[in-house]
């Protein structure tokens, strides 16, 4: 096993997992709505979307999605739908705790979710490329890849889940919820601008 390999890549697949974007806005929205526990099913929805990408990468799929670009068009239109759907939904809510009009997301849409974020594909197609050799045979270097992706993603997604839940006391003013859940709503519809003009 290379070692310093597999620190950079430890070190690497953490930062990445923790920088601001749609999967850290989730959970962030999640648990200052729902609390922490409510993150879970998205934390799922993401583990098994972003690992199986990864796998899939390592085990050529992205050859697929070059080759049949209409099916990687479909997938990237329907990231971009769920995304403004989730926005509009949370911009919709006033009240602390009204869960008619918003919820958690479902650990399917999730993994939906990173599967249909061609962006994703390409960044950890690149990953898998770059990083490849951290160990031998080729099917354990592929698990440790896969893994550690996963725990990454899985352990940034907790952070922004307890800051969600931190700053609930402060949403007990309706004006902040309105406040709160605009700008989470049109940081997710941004977002989905920026993957529909990729």
């Amino acid at each position: 096993m290379n070692a310093p390999l597999l620190l950079g890549f430890c070190w690497f697949a953490r930062v990445g997992a923790s920088t601001p974007g749609p999967n850290t806005l989730l959970a962030l929205a999640t648990a200052a709505q729902f609390g922490a526990s409510s993150v879970r099913p998205h934390m799922l929805g993401v583990a098994v979307g972003t690992g199986g990408i990864m796998a899939a990468s390592l085990a050529g799929m992205h050859s697929l999605l070059a080759l049949m670009p209409s099916l990687a068009l479909a997938l990237k239109w329907l990231g971009v739908a769920w995304l403004v759907w989730m926005g509009i939904s949370l911009m919709r809510v006033h009240e602390y705790g009204a869960r008619s009009l918003a919820r958690p997301p479902r650990a399917y849409e999730s993994a939906l979710l990173q599967i249909a974020n061609g962006k994703g594909w390409m960044l950890i197609t690149a990953t898998a490329a770059a990083w490849r050799g951290i160990a031998s045979p080729t099917w354990l270097d592929a698990l440790l890849l896969t893994l550690i992706h996963v725990a990454s993603c899985a352990l940034a997604l907790a952070v922004w889940a307890w800051l969600g839940q931190s700053i609930a006391v402060w949403l007990a003013s309706a004006r902040r919820v309105l406040l709160f859940n605009g700008l989470m709503g049109l940081s997710l519809i941004a977002t989905a601008i920026w993957m529909a003009m990729q």
